[in-house]
């Protein structure tokens, strides 16, 4: 129970980082073509990523993070480096794979406009890599000796 109740943080984690992330390449972009934007306005933009592009964020990385876990758990044992990079870089490959499927799929240019440049596809590949580190550190067993 406790490791399912991990993940999910570790998918919001992500997801709430992708969103973030987005947000403030989007309001750099306005920013560029139209002058400075009021901090309010920033806040408020913010706030209605994380309430309404976060869930589909969410349901787009959970599935990516779950098998992309799985995988990083069966390579661990066959791969000499240290764990945390193993479960980081199948995770971003997954991420990666998923997002181009995407966007070969998509009827729009791009479905996750972070995703049309390759900064933004490596920052959200950063996100799903770090949500997945924080499930394989919080989801080990800690015994007090």
């Amino acid at each position: 129970m406790r490791r399912i109740f991990v993940f999910l943080l570790a998918v919001l984690f992500a997801a709430s980082a992708g969103s973030v992330v987005q947000s403030l390449v989007n309001l750099q972009a306005i920013a560029a073509l139209a002058g400075p934007v009021a901090t309010a306005d920033q806040l408020s933009t913010l706030w209605f990523d994380l309430r309404h592009f976060m869930p589909v964020l969410a349901a787009i990385f959970l599935p990516i993070m779950l098998l992309s876990l799985i995988a990083a758990r069966l390579l661990i044992k066959h791969i000499p480096v240290t764990k945390a990079i193993v479960v980081f870089a199948v995770t971003a490959i997954a991420t990666w794979t998923a997002l181009y499927v995407i966007n070969q799929l998509a009827p729009m240019p791009t479905l996750i406009a972070l995703n049309r440049t390759l900064a933004g596809t490596l920052m959200l590949l950063a996100c799903t890599g770090l949500g997945a580190i924080f499930y394989h550190y919080f989801s080990r067993s800690r015994s007090v000796a």
